[in-house]
């Protein structure tokens, strides 16, 4: 993954974002502090892959903050500008609300991301009894689209039809 430029990042954010070692990280107007990381994973479909992680340092409940929102959107973007790999997202399962992670990320990035640009695949299952809520960002401009579309599609049956232990 190329490096992100967090100028080109501050231009289209609303909140100011720096780098923090390997992550990034913001502070909202109610004082909450964000964190965006990146991990190398398996590659889908040929393609080089990253898993994103995006958390709230607090553990603290706040009113509905668009600048996030947006903020995160232009982390994305910025992502894509010059990567031609697969985004991974896998809701965090340490509280029991991955599904409601799932609902809220994939309607924000209906809300936010640029129409036609991309292809997101999203799949769910239990696995040990715990909810498991995964999706995948692809920019519809790379040329494995298809095959990492097929791949995560793939994958995503084979954990579906897995009996639950």
């Amino acid at each position: 993954m190329k490096q992100l430029n967090v100028d080109r990042i501050n231009i289209k954010a609303p909140y100011k974002v720096s780098q923090d070692g390997k992550q990034l990280v913001f502070e909202t107007h109610y004082g909450l502090h964000y964190e965006i990381r990146f991990f190398e994973e398996q590659p889908i479909g040929g393609c080089e892959t990253w898993q994103f992680s995006f958390a709230k340092a607090e553990d603290t409940a706040t009113p509905e903050d668009p600048y996030v929102r947006f903020t995160l959107f232009a982390v994305i973007d910025e992502f894509f500008t010059d990567n031609d790999n697969v985004m991974l997202y896998i809701c965090d399962t340490s509280d029991s609300r991955e599904a409601a992670r799932n609902r809220l990320f994939i309607r924000w990035f209906k809300q936010s991301a640029e129409p036609n640009r991309f292809t997101i695949r999203s799949a769910s299952t239990t696995i040990e009894g715990q909810g498991f809520f995964a999706a995948i960002i692809v920019e519809n401009r790379n040329p494995l689209l298809t095959d990492i579309t097929a791949d995560f599609d793939q994958t995503a049956v084979s954990l579906t039809n897995k009996p639950s232990e």
